[in-house]
């Protein structure tokens, strides 16, 4: 006969499980926004690195209900993302200290990102397509405000959260190979940030966001994956 599990091991195991299925559905709510805005062929850093705000603003003005949609699905994909890095610093007893830092991270990182994106998204609602020197004016600065929200936001969220992560839950309940991939997302989330003061290098700071998230994706498939005494 099965024995039955006890309260603390079915909640513990009930934990692991929605750790896992929020640390997935959250990376592709951001994966699904990365491509509904990459759809409409716009881009705000490039526009700013460009100096040329003119026809970005056109661009978005006729994009306007999938850009909305797009950052939509980042506001609510960063609250998800947030909600599963609480549970897997939950779930990382053994180094209480690595998984404060990494709650420190998303903290600051979730609030961050959607200050940011609504930043974006006045850029969007309230300026575009209007292309007069005050809004291109008007629109340089708020927009750079989001962007460098926004690149911070995802250098912690991604980046640092992981790598302290993975120093918590490192020999516990996360595996090896994905402890590695949690110490590479902090590498790089480092190089993210460092390359902003770096123009020629700026674009490869983008190469965070599918390291990121695909840690957080195989994070959620290795709970998943758990047994049930195991959590």
């Amino acid at each position: 006969m099965t024995p039955i599990p006890s309260t603390n091991a079915a909640k513990l195991h009930a934990l692991t499980k929605l750790g896992g299925y929020t640390a997935i559905c959250g990376a592709t709510l951001m994966i699904i926004g990365a491509g509904l805005m990459g759809s409409t062929g716009t881009d705000l850093w490039v526009a700013l690195d460009q100096n040329d705000l003119a026809p970005y603003l056109t661009a978005i003005g006729k994009n306007k209900p999938i850009l909305i949609a797009n950052l939509s699905f980042w506001i609510a994909g960063v609250l998800v993302i947030g909600m599963a890095e609480s549970i897997l610093t939950t779930l990382s007893t053994q180094r209480p200290g690595f998984a404060l830092a990494a709650k420190a991270c998303f903290r600051t990182a979730v609030p961050l990102a959607i200050v940011a994106f609504l930043a974006m998204l006045s850029v969007l609602v309230q300026i575009a397509p209007d292309t007069s020197e005050t809004a291109i004016s008007i629109a340089k600065v708020v927009g750079w405000i989001g962007v460098r929200a926004d690149d911070i936001a995802t250098a912690l969220i991604v980046g640092a959260a992981p790598l302290f992560i993975s120093m918590a839950g490192r020999g516990n309940w996360m595996p090896n190979w994905l402890t590695n991939w949690g110490y590479l997302a902090g590498i790089i989330g480092l190089f993210s940030i460092l390359v902003l003061f770096i123009t020629s290098l700026a674009p490869f700071g983008i190469i965070i966001v599918p390291v990121g998230l695909g840690w957080l994706i195989a994070t959620g498939i290795v709970l998943l994956r758990r047994k049930q005494e195991e959590a």
